[in-house]
């Protein structure tokens, strides 16, 4: 039997593991406004309370465009989720700093160059919000 691989291959990959949500953006995607929103609408159906990280593997060749960039420069105004960011891209890198420092998103926002620091900067992150919550009293 000969397999032919889907017609249709997503920009993006997104599930949650445990408390970290995880986002990767397919090589040489395309970002769209509709694709940005649908993104945006999984964050929140996965976490409404915005308090887990996500987690983005950024490969090389992404093209966000405007409307999409317009989009998401809004979110930032109202959604509160940590965003982590790593790329083996220094190029991926300097442009999600460009964007932090452009528009100073009201979330946590790191990028890092590996997987590894990034998983752990998120869980330090996940252990602090524990904290903090055990110490409001769990509200």
């Amino acid at each position: 039997m000969q397999w032919d691989p889907p017609v249709f291959r997503p920009p993006f990959e997104f599930w949650r593991d445990g408390a970290v949500l995880h986002l990767s953006l397919r090589e040489g995607a395309r970002l769209t406004a509709q694709v940005m929103k649908e993104m945006v609408r999984l964050v929140s159906a996965l976490d409404r309370d915005g308090r887990s990280p996500v987690l983005i593997d950024h490969a090389p060749g992404v093209t966000i465009e405007d409307d999409a960039r317009a989009l998401l420069v809004r979110v930032c105004r109202v959604q509160g989720h940590p965003v982590i960011v790593y790329s083996g891209s220094e190029q991926c890198r300097m442009q999600v700093e460009v964007f932090r420092q452009v528009h100073r998103p009201r979330f946590p926002l790191r990028v890092f160059a590996s997987r590894e620091e990034a998983w752990r900067w998120a869980q330090a992150f996940q252990q602090s919000e524990l904290e903090r919550s055990t110490q409001r009293g769990g509200s």
